[in-house]
């Protein structure tokens, strides 16, 4: 008999102990609604701009005669510098200028890839970013960057200006 009221006493526990819970998982009181708000103020990390941007240049066989490129940021004066290194047996100047664009518009959407309220470049537009910023863009020989007469682009863009980037005269 013992084991049969203690049988009967745990069975009402568990049956009131579940009936007494009420499940919030698949209906919560409170619903999250989402936050679709764009966010202007972004701080960029500047590492993950860069290695985002050699990824655009990893492995490709579209900028034959495109050794390297580097480019630095002055936030203070809103403006980015970029350089690109080139064997000039392989780039003219108009190959040159259209490197240093592509460099430029790619630079704009990796920053887009973090602040989502910048526009993305196109044809004729370098991007949302350099609405804001100028930039300059300098392409020169490998072993160059000393000798200015070498360079076939050396070209500042203001902010909010989308110039085409043109070859220095005589490198065409």
């Amino acid at each position: 008999m013992k084991k049969m009221l203690l049988a009967a006493a745990m069975s009402c526990i568990v049956v009131l102990s579940a009936g007494c819970t009420q499940s919030t998982i698949l209906d919560p009181e409170v619903k999250a609604q989402p936050d679709f708000s764009i966010v202007t103020d972004v701080e960029l990390d500047w590492n993950q701009v860069s290695g985002d941007l050699m990824g655009y240049y990893e492995d490709s066989e579209e900028y034959p005669g495109l050794l390297t490129f580097n480019f630095s940021h002055k936030d203070e004066e809103k403006k980015i510098i970029a350089q690109l290194f080139v064997d000039v047996e392989e780039v003219d100047g108009e190959k040159a200028a259209q490197y240093a664009a592509t460099l430029i518009k790619n630079l704009n959407d990796c920053i887009a890839i973090q602040n989502n309220s910048l526009a993305l470049a196109d044809e004729s537009h370098y991007g949302g970013f350099f609405d804001d910023y100028s930039f300059t863009v300098q392409v020169m020989p490998e072993d160059g960057l000393e000798d200015e007469s070498t360079w076939l682009v050396n070209m500042t863009v203001p902010a909010g200006e989308h110039s085409p980037v043109v070859p220095l005269g005589g490198n065409e």
